[in-house]
């Protein structure tokens, strides 16, 4: 044991040093504000009150609510994404169980029997062993702690990604819901529309059968007509298949929401507080780019894992023996035996391949920046996107309100000088397909508003685990 001694105290030194860099955060070096900043300001006007994380509740749709609260609890990209954050933790213990005491025992029982050849007398031996047998691993150089890093990283990138998920699949139903309201809107206004070259079908074939309209006018009329039907079965199409993706995201079978989802609702209108982030602020609370951070901690630690492959392993052990036997006619000896002892583990040469993991694991470092790194950029351009889009549509949709009334206007007076047989019927279907078209483009962009909104929630990285 005092041999013993020096070795101990010099293992006790060295275990304090760990080999392999240590993790420093990359400078994101982000932009003080985005290009399109005024957007957030001009959504948040008039809105005072606290942004609150379930951000679809500002859409104010008791449906939208229970779909998205739905989404979250029976998802099956969400169960997935959980149990591999429960996988994750578990991976944490098994990198720690590295320089954990180990311990072993044994029981070993036999019996002989000698008998002598010229029919003497026999002797019967009778023994009993057992052992305990114990092994402590030191992370001198610290793989051990090397392994827990990685294995903690890994934990933070799993629950990343369940959050990046939890947040996908929140703004998935929203834009979706919002889709099918869209269509749904449209929709009507085409049956409207329809309806309304019905009735100035009539009015040809009125004129026609009077002789007061020639036989090309009452052809162009059904023709108008027949078009626009046309432009119904796929919008039927989209509803159909809304409803079914709707079902997919809450973890249901396509057919779950025709009744609930069939009835026509008109397009939600966003009412409540936006967050105004800085740039900054947007990359520190993204999914995604926690997630790459993660990645990048991990990779660092790999190298450590590594590095440790060049230095020797060390592990106590010790054995505590304990023993029974007996010799017929002779009383019962016992034992007792005590062992401690060190062992050295060191690898002298293995063709080249702790070289290669070393490089591997560095090359994997530098391609986990490379993609932090990249995240972060991509990150900002998705916000700006978004919010280009979202200032975009603000103004088209000022246009468009002035274009439908406008063009109502227009029609109004077409149909009236046409049953005085001032203008030709050209004319009034010239300015009904002006006054159709202006509602469908301003249903539409209402629509790709309203789904720009939960974009940007998105973009924005809203946290709603």
């Amino acid at each position: 044991m005092r041999r013993l001694k020096p070795l101990l105290i010099t293992l006790v030194a060295l275990s304090a040093c760990t080999v392999g860099p240590d993790y420093e955060k990359p400078d994101m070096q982000a932009p003080p504000e985005f290009v399109s900043q005024e957007v957030l300001d001009i959504l948040n006007d008039g809105h005072d009150e606290a942004f609150a994380t379930d951000w679809w509740t500002g859409f104010d749709d008791p449906i939208l609510n229970d779909l998205v609260l739905n989404g979250l609890k029976n998802n099956f990209e969400i169960a997935s994404a959980a149990a591999e954050v429960r996988e994750a933790k578990a991976r944490i213990k098994l990198a720690g169980a590295g320089d954990n005491l180990s311990a072993d025992a044994t029981v070993d029982g036999s019996a002989q029997e000698r008998q002598e050849l010229d029919g003497g007398d026999s002797t019967t031996t009778v023994g009993v062993d057992g052992g305990i047998g114990v092994a402590l691993p030191l992370d001198i150089f610290g793989r051990t702690r090397r392994d827990v890093e990685a294995a903690r990283a890994g934990l933070e990138s799993a629950t990343a990604q369940l959050n990046g998920i939890i947040l996908r699949v929140s703004t998935d139903i929203a834009s979706e819901y919002l889709t099918l309201r869209g269509n749904q809107r449209q929709l009507e206004l085409l049956r409207e529309s329809v309806a309304l070259q019905e009735k100035t079908l009539s009015i040809v074939k009125s004129r026609y059968e009077s002789g007061l309209s020639p036989e090309l006018d009452l052809r162009r009329a059904e023709t108008s007509v027949e078009n626009f039907r046309a432009d119904i079965p796929p919008l039927e199409r989209d509803l159909l298949n809304s409803r079914n993706r709707l079902a997919t995201l809450t973890g249901e079978y396509p057919g779950v929401y025709e009744e609930l989802l069939s009835p026509f609702e008109d397009i939600p209108a966003y009412e409540s507080r936006i967050p105004s982030l800085m740039p900054l602020d947007v990359l520190l609370m993204r999914p995604d780019i926690q997630q790459a951070e993660a990645d990048l901690k991990q990779a660092v630690a790999n190298i450590g894992v590594a590095e440790a492959d060049y230095y020797p392993a060390f592990e106590l052990s010790g054995q505590v023996t304990i023993g029974s036997s007996a010799v017929s006619s002779l009383p019962t000896v016992e034992t007792l035996v005590a062992s401690i002892a060190a062992m050295i583990a060191q690898t002298i040469t293995d063709g080249g391949t702790r070289d290669a993991n070393y490089e591997i694991a560095e090359a994997q470092a530098e391609q986990a920046l490379a993609d932090f790194e990249q995240a972060l950029r991509e990150a900002s351009e998705e916000v700006e996107t978004s919010l280009a889009a979202i200032q975009s549509s603000l103004k088209r949709q000022s246009s468009l309100e002035k274009a439908v009334s406008s063009s109502q206007r227009s029609f109004s007076q077409a149909e009236t000088l046409y049953q005085q047989g001032l203008i030709s019927f050209l004319d009034v279907v010239d300015a009904q397909r002006v006054l159709a078209s202006a509602k469908q483009q301003l249903a539409r962009e209402r629509t790709n508003y309203a789904t720009q909104i939960a974009t940007l929630f998105r973009a924005l990285g809203t946290d709603v685990s």
